[in-house]
């Protein structure tokens, strides 16, 4: 019976603002040059929130929209597909008015709750999602809860992203109480980070839910599996997932970006976004 709920949290992933499943040509897709996915890591490290390492510095690009647009449109027609993809809403840059601080409640730790201030809508739906997943049941351990922005936003420090409130990481479910943020293990809880992840694409349609959710590819297919062996039907997990059709597809709510292998990021759109 839990399966089965499960599997009916996924309902309404489609909408107005939700990524379509991409159809791949018989042709093969074109291949990137280094130099372009050195160019595709850069911007989305701006847009993400985590200055990668192996980014060269010499392919940095400033904190801007229109410096991510730019390199963007020197990308491959497929590579801009997901930049395009993932700059909505500026949430590299600004600030954040009238936040609201997360509070404590049942289910949930916070790890930091001076990073804990969102705008409203996120704080409400993020709390939505925990309360379904422990509605389902009852009995899941705690959740950990990572950074939203700080009390006004701006920068903050270990991200690019965060600064407007609509940004946040959250861990996943596992069979112990989690305080923090986890790698995906054998002793991850599938039935419940599917009900959350689920939960939080729901949202997808309306004009202030889910842009989109980060996390790792490896992890992807593990839920995915699982989804599909509880009967999930593959259209719905197209529109969930960008597991099976590769790291670079743009295609899926939920899109791969290292070293998300221990949370999910999950971004709103704007309130008032399209």
């Amino acid at each position: 019976m839990r399966g089965v709920l499960a599997c009916l949290l996924v309902a309404r992933i489609a909408g107005a603002d939700a990524p379509k499943p991409v159809r791949h040509a018989s042709t093969p897709r074109p291949r990137a040059t280094d130099s372009d996915d050195a160019k595709a890591r850069a911007a989305l490290a701006v847009i993400d929130g985590t200055v990668r390492a192996d980014v060269p510095r010499s392919h940095r690009i400033d904190d801007d929209r229109s410096d991510a647009q730019r390199i963007a449109s020197q990308l491959k027609p497929w590579r801009a597909t997901i930049l395009d993809r993932y700059v909505g809403g500026e949430p590299s840059r600004g600030s954040l008015d009238g936040a609201e601080q997360l509070a404590p409640g049942d289910g949930y730790y916070i790890r930091r709750p001076t990073r804990a201030y969102g705008a409203p809508y996120v704080v409400e739906y993020l709390q939505r999602a925990v309360a379904e997943v422990r509605a389902l049941y009852p009995d899941v351990p705690t959740l950990a809860i990572g950074d939203l922005s700080a009390e006004h936003g701006g920068a903050l420090a270990g991200h690019v992203s965060h600064r407007g409130g609509r940004d946040v990481d959250v861990g996943f479910y596992f069979h112990h109480a989690a305080r923090d943020f986890e790698d995906a293990g054998k002793d991850l809880d599938l039935e419940a980070t599917w009900a959350l992840l689920a939960a939080f694409a729901r949202t997808a349609d309306q004009s202030d839910g889910v842009q989109i959710i980060f996390l790792d590819y490896g992890v992807q297919k593990r839920l995915y599996r699982f989804a599909k062996a509880r009967g999930t039907p593959d259209h719905e997990l197209e529109l969930m997932f960008q597991y099976p059709a590769g790291k670079d597809a743009a295609s899926g709510l939920v899109r791969h970006w290292p070293n998300h292998a221990n949370h999910l990021h999950v971004r709103f759109k704007a309130a008032g976004s399209r």
